[in-house]
């Protein structure tokens, strides 16, 4: 079942997932190159059409697929996001626009990529999967990545999760929503529900020394609105922690991957 992510302060659900990048300031991990969906995607999308990423933030996954030869177009809400990409890349194709209202002709795109997107409304994901279908062609692909509630979330983080929500609304903290997680099953509901086919789904995560969704755990349960995390140390994670974390991405990475990629067919 899914999981809810609520977070201190007064930022929305869309602040939250640009949270990241502005922590970053422009020296962010690299993502296209650490990230265990890059040979997913250069085996999957298709070099003969046009690639949509929708929510493409700084353009990281824009500038990467490009310079291999893609045909590619980033969306984005933030003007701020795309004004930093075009700081580095003027040449990259961006366009400012909401991904649930896609300036986008129906059925015109031959893949999309929705990497970190849906899972910040609060009302789920349908909506902006409906949109991603009505844009994509009959057959076209859709990559998602989404937070993923794996086997050690549910069984550990996430109670612990609710204990320090529980305690922080007694301080009087106030909380908001920012994501949710899901698990494999929901995403192949939500999909069907949508008009997708599902063929495929991969564990996602960094490559060590970096990790998400353990690293995102401890960050959240152990918060301090004071004290953000350096923009060096987004990710890492160091001594026994980044040992074992590494040991399980390695032989076991459904148990502690912090997201899922799922690959499916937009249904004529």
């Amino acid at each position: 079942m899914s999981f809810k992510v609520f977070m201190p302060g007064s930022l929305t659900a869309t602040e939250w997932s640009q949270a990241g990048w502005r922590l970053e300031g422009g020296d962010e991990v690299d993502e296209a190159e650490q990230k265990l969906i890059s040979p997913v995607l250069r085996r999957h999308l298709p070099k003969d059409g046009i690639v949509l990423d929708a929510g493409c933030g700084t353009g990281k996954w824009v500038a990467y697929l490009d310079g291999l030869g893609y045909r590619i177009i980033g969306l984005d809400v933030s003007s701020d996001a795309l004004s930093l990409a075009k700081h580095k890349m003027p040449a990259l194709r961006l366009v400012r626009a909401d991904t649930q209202h896609a300036p986008v002709r129906d059925a015109s795109i031959d893949a999309v990529l929705s990497l970190g997107v849906v899972e910040h409304d609060e009302r789920g994901p349908l909506e902006g999967l409906r949109e991603l279908h009505r844009i994509l062609r009959p057959g076209g692909l859709l990559v998602l990545d989404v937070p993923f509630n794996n086997w050690l979330r549910r069984a550990v983080t996430n109670p612990v999760a609710r204990w320090v929500n529980r305690r922080r609304r007694r301080a009087g903290w106030g909380l908001g929503f920012a994501e949710y997680r899901f698990d494999l099953g929901e995403l192949r509901g939500f999909l069907a529900a949508t008009g997708f086919e599902v063929v495929t789904a991969y564990p996602d995560d960094f490559l060590p020394p970096h990790n998400i969704g353990v690293w995102v755990d401890l960050h959240n349960i152990a918060f301090n609105p004071f004290r953000p995390p350096r923009s060096d140390r987004m990710f890492q994670l160091d001594g026994w922690t980044g040992r074992a974390a590494a040991l399980a991405m390695r032989w076991c990475p459904w148990l502690v991957c912090g997201e899922v990629t799922v690959l499916a067919r937009r249904l004529g």
